[in-house]
């Protein structure tokens, strides 16, 4: 694999998710919207992903490795640097970040991504969301796909 960009977006990331929806009944239909807070979510990661995008959408196959690092005023010596195992939800947050990086042009589409690597975790002396995008090379097939073959035949 080859290292096409890597950057960090400091601050504790936020527990909001795309997929908290809000729900209105209009004359006895439903109306899903997107609440106030995860707007602002959205906004300020956009604002920060804004200068990280190429000057061409990158085309798969990629890998992409996120790692999310949190902190809590209550998180005590034997919490700090493991992994997280609250909410909210990893597929959730992806989910969302994804779509940024899509609306943002990092990549051509989401579907370019061969493989995603997720982390959640606490961590006291920094916390921030961690990105890196890799290219996938033809001899990675071997390395990541071909090693199961053993494990099932």
């Amino acid at each position: 694999m080859k290292l096409l960009n890597e950057f960090v977006i400091k601050g504790s990331p936020s527990t909001v998710t795309a997929q908290q929806k809000g729900l209105k009944i209009i004359r006895g239909t439903p109306i899903f919207y997107e609440k106030p807070e995860v707007t602002k979510a959205k906004n300020l990661i956009k604002s920060e992903l804004i200068f990280k995008a190429p000057e061409e959408p990158y085309e798969g196959p990629l890998c992409v490795r996120i790692m999310w690092l949190f902190d809590k005023k209550t998180l005590t010596k034997k919490e700090n640097k493991t992994f997280k195992v609250s909410y909210p939800d990893l597929d959730n947050m992806a989910k969302g970040f994804l779509d940024i990086c899509t609306e943002l042009h990092i990549w051509k589409d989401d579907n370019c991504i061969s493989k995603l690597e997720l982390e959640k975790a606490w961590c006291r002396e920094f916390q921030g969301t961690f990105v890196q995008i890799w290219q996938m090379e033809e001899h990675d097939f071997d390395t990541y796909v071909l090693g199961w073959r053993d494990r099932v035949t």
